[in-house]
């Protein structure tokens, strides 16, 4: 018996040295899995694209087979919760805004990532403290981790410095009255235009106006969630917002960040409000005219704090609790958020996460809006993450379109926002 026990000893310690003399690999984590196939639903955006050119590598490595989904954002959304709700498991890795957490979290769709980041699954060399501490906070609820950072997404000023300097106009602007006095001088069309917007009837147009409400000194509510969006100070963005598309190009009311990114790209507009993830397709010589020509600051504010403006939109990388395949996917999870591949992925698609990569010198001298983003990474301003958001960007999103559109002044539509919104906020239970 003693020999028994003896042996089971030193064969428990031959496999903790052997795992200490080799290490972690992902190849033999994932030995288990070989075989599997997973398939991953993201939205249609220049991480995505990135991830599914270096996939080859993943599933060379595991033996695991990733089948990419993409979709627009409202689509993204729809096709997952038919999923979900129905728990047929169809998708093993879910691409989730910030702001849907709670929502998904609390209807019991995605699972905590602890019991794989505490198994034999994770990588110890991964260095989760190397995420920006407000991306990282994005992926919780309640204490829990229910992502990976899968890109930064902060929403922030793209300015074109050579456009601002043949006019000579000083760039960036600072506060609104220089902003707004850069887009009158900017306005030369058909050729040139002040300012580009994302005023669609879309999630586009709310983004972007929070933007100026939050740089107005405004809020959606206060911390007792009483609605505060159509006070004075909520008006003056909103009047503000509507002026920007005297000098922004016809049919920005069906523009969403897309529009405005082509526009940028082809130098129609000498700036505009845009997410930092595109940073890399402004020096894209196959398809920007500007290349060399943008630069990057925060959101021109009249804030009384000081506190620079940005909106930060970024998104994880989770687990749906119907997958059958949990494992699978918290390897691929681990992989397509590590430094190895968005290190590799800047200036091809990716928006990284990790501060360490915003600090390297080259990057820095190559993509101007590093800086920026390294800037306001833990500083940037959130939309609010509660379930009942989707529907307040609905409301919203209705009104402020009307605004810029001219079929509604800004008072009425604000008022009528704030009086959805407040009856949204009591049905939810969060005020009396």
């Amino acid at each position: 018996m003693k020999v028994v026990t003896m042996l089971c000893v030193i064969g428990s310690l031959l496999m903790v040295t052997t795992n200490l003399a080799f290490g972690w690999s992902l190849e033999e984590a994932a030995k288990p899995y070989a075989g599997t196939t997973i398939r991953f639903i993201t939205e249609t955006t220049p991480p995505s694209y990135w991830i599914e050119e270096v996939l080859p590598e993943f599933e060379k490595a595991t033996g695991i087979k990733v089948i990419v989904e993409r979709q627009a954002h409202p689509h993204l959304e729809e096709k997952a919760l038919m999923d979900f709700a129905a728990g047929t498991g169809i998708y093993d890795v879910f691409n989730f805004d910030y702001s849907w957490t709670g929502k998904y979290v609390k209807a019991g769709y995605i699972v905590p990532l602890e019991p794989f980041m505490n198994s034999e699954l994770a990588d110890p060399n991964n260095d989760l403290s190397d995420f920006y501490k407000s991306m990282w906070e994005g992926t919780m609820w309640d204490g829990k981790v229910y992502g990976y950072p899968f890109d930064s997404v902060i929403e922030y000023l793209f300015w074109n410095k050579a456009i601002f300097d043949k006019y000579g106009v000083p760039g960036p602007p600072k506060t609104p009255d220089e902003w707004m006095e850069s887009m009158q001088k900017l306005n030369h069309p058909p050729e040139l235009y002040g300012v580009g917007m994302q005023a669609k009837r879309h999630l586009s147009i709310v983004c972007e106006w929070l933007n100026i409400l939050w740089a107005f000194d405004g809020a959606l509510w206060d911390e007792n969630y009483n609605v505060t969006l159509n006070n004075e100070n909520g008006l003056k963005a909103t009047e503000f917002y509507k002026k920007m598309a005297e000098y922004a190009p016809p049919g920005v009311t069906t523009w969403t960040w897309d529009d405005v990114n082509t526009a940028l790209q082809q130098g129609k507009v000498a700036q505009a409000i845009q997410w930092d993830e595109n940073y890399s397709s402004m020096e894209d010589p196959n398809e920007s005219l500007v290349v060399g020509q943008m630069r990057y600051a925060p959101v021109p504010s009249a804030r009384k704090d000081g506190k620079p403006v940005s909106h930060y939109g970024g998104s994880s990388l989770g687990i749906p609790t119907s997958s059958k395949h949990k494992e699978a996917a918290f390897l691929f999870i681990q992989w397509a958020t590590s430094y190895d591949i968005q290190r590799r992925g800047v200036g091809k698609g990716a928006s990284p996460t990790r501060r360490s990569i915003y600090q390297i010198p080259e990057f820095r001298e190559k993509y101007p809006s590093f800086a920026v983003t390294d800037m306001l990474g833990e500083v940037t301003m959130w939309r609010p993450r509660i379930p009942e958001w989707d529907d307040m960007v609905e409301v919203l999103a209705l009104e402020l379109n009307s605004v810029v559109a001219g079929t509604k002044n800004a008072k009425d539509a604000l008022d009528n926002a704030a009086k959805q919104i407040d009856e949204i906020l009591r049905k939810g239970g969060y005020k009396q």
